[in-house]
């Protein structure tokens, strides 16, 4: 009997200590291949215009920038302006040839769009094999003649960096990226007015997407913030219609309020779970007593989570 007991307490210990010699190499193997997961150094920038800028309306924009591409590598750099689509490829003007978009260059003119009277969000796309990053800036139109004394204005929004990894086809925002996406109206060449006769002011509307991107099944919140495009001061009781358009255009989710004291206007939902992953747009028509109506739009990207 004893000489059982033995066997039975020996084959338990031994049978123990395999189990957790065995989770000890599975766990091991987690952190090995977690440390060899690959980590992306590409990165792209605009130089030129800067973030506030002042350009003229009605002439062509020459964007220019730099990236981490270079000869060896097989990447290129395209700009989307205002979010209307598609991108478009820039021009490589590196030291080793059409392929080198370590420099690149982009002339904006009105075959594709034209610069807006105030914000005009311009954003360059990095596109690699391995990986995409997205860097924007904000520029500020304004009419020949209108331009300050200074170059660039004040602005409360800083260039905005957005990357992804296409392995998994999710976007990682980068430390910098703490700055929504801003879009001034959809129209592209200019902000075309629902009333006109004496609705003779114009009104600026701002995106603030809280999360971008976002993966399927998340809440999200986006503000829009309505003010008086000359003097900045916000516009109370202004009235929001607008909707949401999924990626693959097969779900369209509408949405309407007013702005509270301060000018802005709280949207609240949550991202449906089984939903295509992609480019969620938003767009808006803004009106208020005495100013012209607006329509506005902005995008964020949705992931699968």
């Amino acid at each position: 009997m004893k000489q059982n007991i033995f066997w039975f307490v020996a084959g338990t210990f031994i049978a123990v200590i395999a189990f957790m010699a065995s989770n000890h190499i599975s766990y091991g193997q987690v952190t090995e291949d977690l440390a060899l997961q690959p980590v992306s150094n590409e990165s792209v920038k605009i130089v030129s215009p800067l973030e506030g800028q002042q350009v003229p309306i009605g002439e062509e924009l020459i964007a220019s920038g730099e990236s981490s591409d270079d000869i060896a590598k097989d990447c290129t750099v395209s700009v989307i302006v205002n979010n209307i689509k598609p991108y478009h490829t820039a021009s490589a003007t590196g030291a080793s040839g059409p392929d080198d978009y370590s420099k690149w260059s982009f002339t904006l003119s009105s075959n594709y769009t034209d610069i807006v009277d105030g914000r005009n969000r311009i954003t360059a796309k990095l596109s690699c094999p391995e990986s995409t990053k997205w860097y924007s800036v904000n520029a500020i139109g304004i009419r020949t003649g209108q331009a300050t004394a200074s170059t660039n204005v004040t602005s409360n929004f800083t260039p905005s960096v957005l990357s992804a990894i296409n392995e998994t086809g999710t976007l990682t925002p980068q430390p910098e990226q703490q700055v929504t996406p801003t879009l001034p109206p959809s129209s592209g060449a200019s902000s075309q007015p629902a009333v006109s006769g004496e609705n003779t002011k114009t009104m600026s509307v701002i995106f603030d997407i809280l999360n971008n991107p976002v993966s399927r099944g998340s809440d999200q919140n986006i503000t829009i913030t309505v003010a008086d495009a000359a003097s900045n001061e916000s516009i109370a009781g202004a009235t929001i219609t607008g909707k949401l358009l999924y990626p693959g255009d097969n779900y369209v989710k509408d949405f309407s309020g007013t702005t509270d004291p301060n000018g802005q206007f709280v949207y609240h939902w949550t991202i449906g779970k089984n939903g295509d992953a992609g480019e969620l747009t938003i767009e808006a028509q803004v009106a208020a007593s005495g100013y012209e109506t607006q329509q506005a739009r902005s995008a964020f990207q949705i992931t699968e989570g």
